[in-house]
């Protein structure tokens, strides 16, 4: 409807320039020729007419308030601090950013209105004393010597460009009474000073204030405004970076007239007329033009001429510096980076490749290009298996050579491990166990809950993908595989990835896994022996909370690594933009270390947040050698989570022996809170890697024990070999061997406890 009447009021204004063409015409067919002496002699009767078709139209119709909401602007991207990231020009290579917002107290709005229309704030829409004025000067000098524009006309004639005729005059000062009624004194100029060009490209004041003085409008100095102010009446003669000293007069022009109209003082105007203005025009910023781009393209066409987004101007310089760093060694390789706030999915980091201007297809966007996923999907099967009550971190899994009807699997190492729990299987990204969890939660749920995560790119049904969907033969980008995983950071709860701020209304958090799942699934990819095959560190070098999962596309073409905690998400994916294959993509040895590196500088006192296990997790023992609630014959136990009244109750079923261990060491089975006495360094079931070729470092961890008796000492075994005794104020270190090894360890008093580890 209104913009019927819009549509309508244009078309009336079109009638009242016509009828006011016609009027004055002598040639009209209203004033025959024998008739234009008389209308010479009565040309009140012309000015009847047009004055009340004029008043008919200003009352009936109101001036189209829609075309003042069109600028020639492009988008202004701005970090979360607000400072300028990137720039797109408008469609005409304008640079209009019409955010400014008029206040009387500003100098800038002064120098205008002083200079450009002194009666502003008093008249109408049309300065009847400027008029007359105009006519008298125009008349005596038989030339057009002055004009009588006012702001509001101005403002029209920006909105609406029309031939510089006399009968526009009169419809632009129709329009501008309009114009008033229908908008405050403040606003109309805002308007003007949003629309007035400045020289060049340069459309605004504040495109002319940042491109000029480097500062928002509202911040110019006094001397600084009146420059500008001067720029509207001739934009290109008076450009001061072309011409400063025709500027510079304009300059002075325009501060006499604020000193005449009483906007400042004597003294204001001679310290203003001796301030050195250096005006320039200072290059576009360019800023994480990746993400600019991307946020640009999500925003489309209309929307906020200015988008703040949630970009950490901190986090954006640790993660470029830090990316750059580590792929100078990576033979040519490009790289993206992700960092991505748990608590809100905010992305704070954004770096598509290592250098935008590399000539080996820098400006490809690494964080949103499709990429075979590898073993990042793995971890999500798991905390499927979880939530379903088939699966706990102990359960036992068979990593043998297996063959299905469209793939034979294999892991990276080219080697099986037989029996492993799911802890290890999932910790190592063994494949045949994790087509095995697939199986068991089956394809097509798995499939719906990749799409559930946001992983925008497994789009082909699931048959498409097979049992091979697990081991990441889908597409998917960086940016969305964080963002599923800081669906486990955060209990399991998903969030859309917020990229501009104020953030929408959450109403899209969705549930995925159960806090107990995600928790899980976090504890097994944490902790300080996988931080030791990360960092290649010694285990007992104190490293913030984090858990971390690689992947390595098929045929070595790329890297992943995603590291998380309740704090933040880092994607890190390193390859070729071309998708060729190169030896060193492999997740853990090119991806592993830069994230990692990142978390270091992230917590330098390595202080993190550790995942706090939430309720209804309950451990108890299980059989070591099925996972499953043990019998009386069960030889060996070890401790295990289970999710209350979700994970199901399945006693072992495995034919052993009554009372033969096995091959046990003669102590008593794993640790246990009854048994007095817990191993809490290394972990059970932890496999470490031994790394050969590092001369004077010695691979060794901490061996650690607590018991109801906390100054005791503590006598250790491994392998039932006797290793040495460690004190609260005497630790006591293990160099790491090859195998499988039995840790144990006793107090004076009888108590006992072992574990299992593996080292390879």
């Amino acid at each position: 409807m209104v913009a019927m009447v819009s549509t309508i009021g244009t078309k009336i204004v079109s009638i009242v320039h016509s009828i006011v063409s016609i009027a004055v015409n002598k040639n009209s067919l209203f004033f025959p020729r024998a008739k234009v002496a008389a209308s010479r002699r009565t040309p009140y009767h012309i000015w009847v007419r047009v004055a009340v078709a004029a008043l008919l139209a200003e009352h009936l119709f109101v001036f189209p308030a829609a075309k003042l909401a069109r600028f020639p602007s492009g988008k202004v991207i701005t970090d979360r601090a607000g400072e300028t990231l990137y720039v797109r020009l408008g469609s005409r290579g304008e640079d209009c950013r019409p955010t400014y917002v008029a206040q009387p107290e500003h100098w800038i709005a002064q120098a205008v209105v002083a200079t450009e229309d002194k009666r502003f704030w008093r008249h109408t829409g049309v300065d009847a004393l400027a008029l007359l004025r105009a006519v008298k000067q125009n008349v005596c000098n038989a030339r057009r010597v002055s004009g009588a524009s006012t702001i509001s006309t101005q403002v029209v004639r920006l909105v609406e460009p029309r031939k510089r005729t006399w009968v526009s005059k009169a419809v632009e000062a129709l329009r501008a009474r309009q114009l008033e009624r229908a908008l405050p004194k403040a606003d109309i100029l805002s308007q003007y000073l949003n629309r007035a060009p400045f020289g060049g490209n340069i459309v605004g004041i504040e495109s002319a204030a940042q491109r000029y003085f480097g500062k928002e409008a509202k911040s110019l100095s006094l001397a600084q405004a009146a420059l500008l102010a001067g720029l509207p009446q001739s934009p290109s003669r008076l450009r001061p970076d072309r011409y400063p000293a025709v500027a510079r007069k304009r300059q002075l022009h325009v501060l006499g007239r604020m000193r005449e109209c009483g906007y400042i003082t004597e003294a204001q105007r001679l310290d203003a007329e001796n301030e050195p203005v250096h005006a320039r025009l200072r290059d576009y910023p360019f800023h994480a033009p990746h993400f600019a781009q991307w946020v640009i393209a999500q925003s489309g066409a209309g929307g906020s001429h200015v988008l703040r987004t949630t970009l950490d101007p901190a986090f954006q310089a640790l993660a470029e510096q830090t990316l750059a760093r580590h792929l100078r060694e990576a033979d040519g390789s490009h790289g993206a980076l992700v960092i991505l706030e748990v608590k809100t999915g905010a992305v704070r980091a954004f770096v598509g490749s290592q250098d935008y201007f590399a000539p080996r297809a820098g400006q490809v966007n690494g964080a949103l290009a499709s990429r075979a996923a590898g073993s990042t999907l793995k971890p999500f099967a798991y905390a499927m298996a979880f939530d379903a009550g088939i699966l706990t971190p102990a359960t036992v899994l068979a990593d043998v050579p297996r063959h299905f009807p469209e793939l034979t699997p294999r892991n990276f190492s080219l080697t099986f491990r037989g029996a492993v729990t799911a802890r290890d299987a999932l910790t190592d990204s063994l494949n045949i166990p994790a087509i095995d969890v697939e199986q068991r939660i089956g394809l097509p749920r798995f499939h719906a809950l990749l799409r559930d995560l946001g992983l925008q790119t497994v789009t082909a049904p699931a048959e498409h993908y097979g049992l091979g969907l697990v081991l990441g033969n889908a597409p998917i980008r960086l940016i969305d595989i964080t963002n599923a995983y800081a669906c486990l950071a955060r209990g399991g709860t998903w969030l859309p990835i917020q990229t501009v701020t104020p953030f929408p209304a959450q109403g899209t958090a969705r549930r995925i896994f159960s806090p107990q799942a995600a928790w899980l699934v976090s504890d097994i990819l944490s902790g300080e022996e996988r931080a030791m095959d990360a960092t290649r560190h010694i285990a007992d070098v104190r490293l913030p909370t984090v858990a971390w999962k690689t992947g390595t596309s098929a045929g070595l073409r790329d890297a992943w690594t995603i590291a998380w905690n309740a704090d933040y998400a880092i994607g890190v994916w390193v390859g070729n933009p071309d998708g060729s294959s190169a030896a060193h993509l492999v997740g853990r040895q090119t991806a592993t270390p830069i994230a990692w590196d990142l978390f270091r500088q992230l917590y330098p006192d390595n202080q993190g947040p550790p995942f706090t296990a939430p309720d209804a997790l309950r451990q108890t023992l299980v059989c070591e050698d099925s996972g499953l609630l043990p019998t009386p014959d069960c030889p060996h136990c070890v401790p295990d989570w289970r999710i209350d009244r979700v994970t199901l109750r399945r006693t072992c079923t495995l034919p052993h022996k009554p009372n033969i261990a096995h091959n046990a060491p003669p102590v008593p089975p794993a640790a246990t809170s009854s048994s007095g006495i817990r191993i809490t360094s290394p972990l059970a079931g932890t496999t470490y890697r031994h790394l050969p070729g590092l001369p004077g470092l010695r691979q060794q961890i901490l061996l650690r024990a607590e018991s109801e008796q906390a100054e005791a000492s503590v006598h250790w075994f491994i392998d039932d070999r006797p290793l040495g005794v460690s004190t609260p104020a005497a630790p006591l270190y293990w160099e790491l061997q090859r195998g499988t090894h039995t840790i144990a360890c006793a107090t004076p008093d009888g108590k006992t406890t072992r574990i299992r580890v593996a080292v390879e």
